[in-house]
């Protein structure tokens, strides 16, 4: 199936708040049994035919089969790799590569023990050598990857007891410790690979080399991924010797492929939700996440970087009516926060109700009582995206305020993404349509990583160049304090500047994830990270 590149899904899965509480700063012995046991039910064993394959299309290809550097989505990287805990489906952290934690009784040195005779996908053992390996690689601030702002944030060194026992060590407690460690940057590596590969790991099949589940055997990129079965994973053999990823960026196509059976398991255009349901021959599967959608300021915009400018946007914009005519049909709903509702510290603001008057004040108080104008960038791969800024741009008109919309692809969007070096260069745009999702499903990720200044000015997880030191502040505190309640009030007062006083982006709806199944296939199954759990995958003939 020949396809072209497409910007990735922001995919996530529903969550349990409760798991997360009380994550960091325990003294006792933790311990968890993963979820695989004998790797499920195995072909055949009911009298039913499988297939040996199962196809999923997907809409965009990864940037990275690396964890440390991948910014697309976590869907297909833990089919190959593994970490020292994970999220389980049901919202819980699990023990992956670690069989069990504790923590010093200053609640700074976490000692992970991990598994005994796990096996690289090259036949090579596992041990605390690999995860030393990755958490050095990814802790190097003098030659940093994508994520070596956030982990070094909250992990000061990584230290070698044995070759099953390696310390974790913090400059203080953190109170959501292991919420954070899975996050995708804590993905293991092969120590040989970081040192074979080095920038080049995870851009190629070769270069691939974890302890998952799954093999990354095949990849043409942007065209397809083929996933083979690994036999010596530690938690059992799947179901499924084969997963296939076509990659196929037109929406219509992938559903057109999921009805006449090209395809098993794909994501469809909402709109076409309604319809399928009445489909005996698809299953469609609606969860809620920890995902949302939004158009981020360029706060280095000559005009933007005003707050005043910014909040009169904000408040021009009728976002009930976007609601209402672009996410209902499956039940989205719209955003209330800086982040989804299902995120640990999230503070219900309401949703912000257009104000016309107020919007045209804030403009002549700020110097521009006729109006201004700016460009939004769409990307299209971001679901009604377009429609979402059509809208906007009807009701910006409304106070005089002129946007423009510029559609661009792939390429021209990863490239504007990539920008760090210097605040607005080559970055002409006002507005951006974004996806939002806290990985770890707690607010200091969800937070702390997209709005905080970095110290270099790069803000490489900050594309809107938004610096508050009240924000900076408030999240470092909130990072550190143990005390729960006050930890809540200050993200509270973070989401306060964020979304009403000195707002960020404009958030419009809380996502859900679609997924489109065929009638046979059984034992779909995702995490919050919409992970797919492959213990039960499987596809009748």
């Amino acid at each position: 199936m020949k396809v072209k590149k497409i910007l990735a899904l922001v995919l996530c899965a529903a969550m349990c708040l409760a798991a997360l509480a009380g994550c960091g700063g325990s003294n006792d012995d933790n311990s968890s049994t993963p979820a695989g046991g004998d790797g499920g039910s195995q072909p055949g064993s009911t009298g039913t035919a499988y297939k040996d394959t199962i196809r999923i299309a997907a809409a965009s290809d990864q940037n990275y089969m690396d964890g440390q550097m991948n910014n697309t989505n976590d869907v297909y990287l833990r089919a190959c790799y593994s970490q020292l805990v994970r999220r389980m489906p049901d919202g819980s952290l699990a023990g992956d590569l670690a069989e069990r934690w504790e923590t010093s009784e200053d609640g700074c040195t976490w000692t992970f023990h991990l598994r005994k005779g796990v096996k690289f996908h090259n036949g090579k053992e596992f041990t605390s050598a690999d995860v030393k390996a990755s958490y050095d690689r990814l802790l190097n601030t003098e030659n940093p990857v994508r994520y070596s702002q956030l982990v070094a944030g909250y992990i000061k060194e990584c230290k070698v007891v044995d070759d099953y026992t390696v310390e974790l060590i913090t400059a203080t407690p953190i109170a959501p410790f292991l919420a954070n460690l899975t996050h995708r940057s804590n993905l293991i590596l092969d120590a040989d690979f970081i040192a074979q590969y080095g920038s080049d790991l995870g851009l190629t099949a070769e270069s691939v080399n974890g302890t998952g589940p799954y093999k990354l055997a095949t990849w043409n990129k942007d065209e397809l991924m083929v996933f083979e079965r690994f036999d010596d994973y530690y938690d059992g053999v799947m179901p499924t010797k084969t997963i296939e990823i076509n990659i196929v960026t037109d929406a219509n196509a992938r559903q057109v492929a999921l009805e006449t059976g090209e395809v098993d398991v794909t994501t469809v255009a909402t709109s076409e939700v309604p319809n399928l349901r009445e489909n005996p021959d698809v299953q469609i599967l609606a969860v809620e996440s920890i995902g949302s959608h939004g158009l981020q300021f360029n706060c280095a915009h000559p005009l933007l970087k005003d707050v005043r400018l910014r909040q009169a946007v904000s408040y021009a914009i009728d976002r009930k009516a976007i609601i209402d005519a672009l996410y209902s049909d499956i039940g989205e709903v719209g955003c209330t926060a800086p982040v989804n509702y299902n995120v640990w510290g999230y503070h219900n603001f309401g949703m912000i109700q257009q104000d016309q008057e107020k919007a045209k004040q804030l403009m002549a108080d700020a110097g521009y009582p006729d109006g201004f104008e700016f460009s939004i960038m769409v990307y299209t791969n971001y679901n009604k995206s377009l429609e979402t800024c059509e809208m906007i741009v009807s009701d910006l008109a409304k106070v005089g305020i002129t946007a423009t919309i510029e559609t661009v692809d792939n390429a021209t969007f990863n490239s504007a993404m990539g920008n760090r070096s210097q605040p607005g260069e080559n970055f002409p745009w006002g507005l951006f349509f974004m996806g939002y999702g806290a990985g770890t499903a707690d607010c200091d990720e969800g937070l702390r990583r997209i709005w905080t200044t970095s110290p270099d000015g790069n803000n490489n997880n900050n594309y809107g160049w938004y610096s508050n030191a009240t924000v900076d502040k408030l999240l470092a505190d909130a990072a550190v304090e143990m005390d729960e309640a006050k930890r809540l009030d200050l993200y509270k007062q973070a989401q306060q500047i964020l979304y009403i006083d000195d707002p960020a982006a404009i958030w419009t709806n809380d996502r859900l994830t679609v997924w489109a199944l065929s009638s046979k296939v059984e034992g779909f199954v995702t995490n919050v990270n919409n992970s797919i759990f492959f213990y039960d995958l499987k596809c009748a003939e």
